[in-house]
């Protein structure tokens, strides 16, 4: 009986509809990448925004290194339930880790602000939900 209930009780979730600029239905995944992609990208991305030019000159030691207890603070500070990004961490991992992870971790920052190595941190995973309870599709996302 508990498994009949918990079957009929499932919520089903579909890919979202998404329409292109011409208000024709995107069924390509390629195209909806794209269109997804775009939209995002013109919401939280400014063009205009001065770029930040990388350091130039010798590399030198930080004055404060990054510290374990601010590693730390750092962790605790993650939301629990969320999907982990490209490097496949979930939160609750470092967060709930050890003091060896967070004297790693500071060792790593350190030495890499030390030699002026790249960090690329402008990466994101974004993944389209269908919402339920919303009216499903077919939406153009490019008029959100």
């Amino acid at each position: 009986m508990f498994k009949a209930t918990k079957l009929l009780n499932q919520k089903h979730f579909e890919n979202p509809k998404v329409e292109d600029r011409e208000g024709k239905l995107a069924t390509r995944p390629n195209d909806i990448l794209e269109i997804v992609s775009s939209h995002f990208k013109n919401k939280f991305q400014d063009e205009k925004a001065e770029m930040i030019s990388p350091f130039q000159g010798e590399p030198k030691r930080l004055e404060k290194p990054i510290t374990p207890e601010e590693v730390r603070k750092s962790f605790n500070s993650l939301n629990n339930n969320k999907a982990p990004g490209e490097d496949k961490i979930h939160a609750e991992l470092l967060k709930y880790g050890t003091p060896v992870l967070d004297q790693t971790i500071a060792d790593i920052l350190n030495t890499t602000f030390n030699k002026h190595e790249k960090i690329d941190i402008n990466g994101g995973v974004l993944i389209a939900i269908q919402k339920p309870g919303k009216k499903k599709g077919p939406r153009t996302i490019c008029d959100l």
